[in-house]
């Protein structure tokens, strides 16, 4: 490589410290600087053009400077044609403690070293003014090979007791040009107001590669406004290269975020989460828009598109006691594939945008595939998902496994029922569902239309194995597997396939007065292994207007069911294996 410039920075005053107990609480021992680490700038050849090294004693306020100096350099240099792609700052070994955040710079990317297949650059971020370590504000650019440890606060600044802290605004990488000091309600009229200008502005083509995430009480990383962001891990196996850990609210968050692949990372180790009523809410990876905060503005919430066009694909999501692992409200074309989820609450969850409490819901996701997943997997080969990823088992109670539904009405003009339009659930393994309620259980759909349910695993659960609450039209599930369903506390009647609800087919809208009963098209085939599920299909009591074909035997004197012919085979069927409860 051809070295055109050297330079040293030597910091020729003192550094000014600030007598305030903040202050102190802040100097962190385990984030000492290394003396003599440089910073290295390279054209888009790979040409060395620079070299700095920090002084000794350098001040955390220096580190930043220095940072954002690198990185505007090399965004002045030439740009490759093809790429768009300016350079490289890289950085050494060592540890780089900095004040605030580092800004990128359109075409640079910023790296650190890695040794013996291992990272060994460290940024850390004394957070101030502003907590986030790295900020991109501009299209095409990545971040590879570091280590953003934020240090969040682990004890009580009164008492000194263990603890740790939830904030939206600590976030180890954030990507997005729309200002973060404005709330939602001021935010409409910065949007922009049609899809040509919105796709114009948005963010593209960013990838953050191999970086090590830990420490921050709000986001690993947040996404807005953006269109085409890879995260990834070089190490499809283990998943270790790409990591997300000790984290206050979500590993991975995006809100009105397209074209965004998730591949080969651990998100893990979330806590506490943001208190919403009586619970803790925190995610692994999360994509939604922005709420407004009344349900009487259709036009202002419209401003704040879904999400759209979303991959998670080979992932491990685990240690989230309080909330959901994998989630997208309102999100569309969106696939949830071969993940590994542990440990966590909700492992999958795909739903609608809840208002006023949750008393009100709209805008339904559309076209998501949910394949491939394995949630509380104990055996994969001669070694659980456990032991293959290193995740200790802990006590968290998994109350669901893939919970998918649609929403009451499409949006907030509250005209039309927000049917969940094309999902896809199959190939998935599902363990250790602990339902406390009779409405849950491994899989569960609710509001949803041409819905699939194929070749799943349920085994070891409680109440159900595949529950439809109400609201379902056009759905099919053949070739599942489900095993061993209990009876949780309560006295539920457990099932391998429970219908739960009502309204299970029938028109669109559930109007009976004006529309009769006609879609028949609902299948559960008659291809499905059950053991030990108690009943195998069980219709709750009370659940009425459910229209199923004629590939399951029902018995004839089936109360409050309009139930089409039975097959001749089973017109004397007396195993009662699907029926209505009689109590």
């Amino acid at each position: 490589m051809k070295v055109c410039r050297s330079t040293v920075i030597f910091i020729l005053f003192a550094a000014v410290f600030f007598p305030l107990p903040s202050m102190t609480a802040a100097a962190n021992p385990d984030c000492e600087p290394t003396t003599g680490t440089t910073i290295q700038l390279f054209d888009h050849n790979n040409t060395l053009m620079e070299t700095s090294t920090l002084a000794p004693n350098s001040t955390t306020s220096s580190v930043r400077a220095a940072f954002n100096h690198a990185v505007l350099s090399v965004s002045k240099f030439p740009k490759d044609g093809e790429t768009g792609k300016r350079g490289t700052v890289l950085l050494s070994k060592g540890n780089f403690t900095a004040s605030a955040f580092i800004v990128m710079k359109s075409g640079v990317s910023l790296e650190g070293t890695v040794e013996n297949g291992k990272t060994v650059t460290t940024i850390c971020t004394e957070s101030r003014s502003d907590p986030v370590t790295i900020k991109i504000m501009e299209s095409h650019m990545g971040i590879k090979n570091l280590i953003l440890d934020g240090k969040r606060k682990t004890e009580d600044a009164v008492t000194g007791e263990p603890r740790k802290y939830y904030s939206s605004r600590h976030r180890g990488i954030q990507i997005t040009a729309i200002d973060q000091t404005k709330s939602t309600d001021d935010l409409v009229g910065d949007y922009p107001i049609n899809d040509k200008d919105g796709d114009a502005k948005r963010l593209k083509n960013i990838t953050i590669e191999d970086v090590h995430i830990t420490g921050y009480e709000g986001y690993g990383i947040y996404l807005e406004h953006v269109d085409g962001v890879t995260i990834k891990g070089s190490d499809p196996i283990s998943k270790k290269s790409m990591s997300i850990t000790d984290i206050g609210y979500a590993g991975i968050g995006g809100v009105s975020a397209n074209n965004v692949t998730i591949k080969h990372a651990t998100v893990s180790d979330l806590w506490p989460g943001a208190t919403v009523g009586s619970v803790q809410q925190s995610y692994g990876v999360a994509f939604s828009h922005r709420k407004v905060n009344t349900t009487d503005d259709a036009k202002a919430q419209a401003k704040f598109p879904p999400s759209d066009t979303i991959v998670v694909d080979q992932n491990v999501v685990a240690n989230n006691p309080t909330w959901e692992g994998i989630d997208t409200h309102s999100g569309q074309n969106v696939s949830f594939t071969n993940n590994v989820i542990l440990n966590t609450r909700f492992p999958i969850v795909v739903g609608g945008m809840e208002y006023d409490n949750g008393k009100m819901s709209a805008y339904p996701p559309q076209n998501i595939t949910i394949s491939g997943n394995r949630i509380n997997s104990h055996g994969v080969g001669t070694k659980g998902d456990y032991d293959v990823y290193g995740i200790e088992k802990n006590d968290t109670i998994t109350e669901r496994g893939i919970a998918v539904t649609g929403a009451q009405f499409t949006d907030l003009t509250k005209m039309e029922m927000g049917f969940l339009d094309s999902v896809v659930i199959k190939d998935n393994y599902v363990s250790d569902i602990q339902a406390a309620v009779e409405s849950h259980g491994g899989i569960s759909i609710h509001v949803t239309k041409n819905a699939t349910i194929e070749d799943n695993t349920i085994e070891n659960s409680f109440n159900n194995g595949i529950v439809f609450l109400s609201s379902n039209k056009f759905t099919k599930l053949q070739r599942n597997k489900i095993h061993h369903v209990e009876k949780s506390e309560n006295n539920f009647i457990q099932a391998g396939i429970g219908i739960r609800g009502s309204h299970n087919n029938g028109n669109f809208n559930n109007d009976y007065t004006t529309l009769p009963l006609t879609m028949e098209k609902t299948l559960i085939e008659n291809d499905h292994t059950f053991a030990e599920v108690g009943r195998e299909i069980h219709f709750q009591v009370g659940s009425v207007n459910n229209l199923l074909n004629n590939r399951i035997c029902i018995p004839p004197d089936l109360k409050n069911q309009d139930c089409f012919p039975l097959k001749p085979e089973c017109e004397d069927d007396t195993t009662m294996k699907c029926h209505q409860s009689d109590i």
